[in-house]
């Protein structure tokens, strides 16, 4: 079986360079791929980890969403018809442009409106959404924890939000093989396909130093959040981070 080291902890391990200019830039240059390869490298299970996002939001159809680093809209869209608007922020201006595209397609311009913005700095009135969702975003933020208290300003007491982020699975025979992908496997194929080699090597970085659940959810606790979770999915692979605005 192949094997990996260990990823290192945060702590180990200098963050990589998440300056909002930089990581703009890097979403801007893998824009035109950016879908297939989510699909391609997850084997299309990606879509079922936004739905299961959407479920746990409990929407009714009166809602309004704010999606937190929207891309191209992939979370915006399968919302439907669960919320009644959507917000769509991110500092791409390339992805938002994908998603426009396909928003106009899905004939849904009169439902999702697409923003340009920084995760730290909502463009939203305080207390004007009912759920938040942010999906394989907040660990490109430069300051998680003000992102998070960004989306508990925006959030109305009581209202929902779900999180999707990549996680590093714990179950032996598992743990060594995802790792073995993940940091030799998938930046080559992002690589080959994208064309831009420094995009798919950031990914498996940045999520080796992101915070481990139990700390990213005392970082939602310290933001305003309550009854907050941490479900894993796909053995670990993805983690859904669920709470309430208290």
């Amino acid at each position: 079986m192949p094997s990996a080291p260990e990823p290192p902890s945060p702590r180990a391990a200098a963050s990589p360079d998440k300056s909002p200019e930089r990581i703009a830039g890097m979403f801007d240059a893998i824009a035109p791929r950016y879908d297939l390869l989510n699909h391609l490298l997850s084997a299309g299970i990606d879509k079922r980890w936004r739905a299961a996002a959407i479920r746990s939001l409990q929407l009714t159809g009166r809602e309004t969403l704010i999606d937190v680093c929207a891309g191209t809209a992939d979370v915006a869209l399968a919302s439907r018809p669960g919320a009644a608007r959507v917000v769509g922020v991110d500092f791409s201006g390339a992805m938002l442009a994908l998603g426009l595209q396909k928003v106009r397609a899905a004939g849904e311009t009169s439902r999702i409106y697409l923003v340009r913005g920084d995760a730290m700095r909502l463009p939203v009135a305080d207390r004007s959404a009912d759920a938040v969702t942010v999906a394989f975003g907040i660990r490109n933020v430069q300051k998680p924890e003000i992102a998070c208290a960004e989306m508990a300003r925006a959030l109305r007491p009581g209202g929902r939000l779900a999180i999707l982020e990549f996680g590093v699975p714990r179950i032996p025979g598992i743990k060594p093989l995802y790792l073995w992908y993940f940091t030799h496997v998938l930046p080559r194929i992002g690589r080959a396909i994208s064309g831009h080699g420094a995009a798919y090597s950031y990914l498996p970085a940045s999520v080796g130093t992101f915070a481990p659940p139990a700390e990213f959810l005392a970082t939602l606790r310290a933001a305003g959040f309550s009854d907050v979770r941490a479900d894993p999915m796909t053995l670990g692979i993805v983690y859904l981070y669920t709470a309430v605005r208290a």
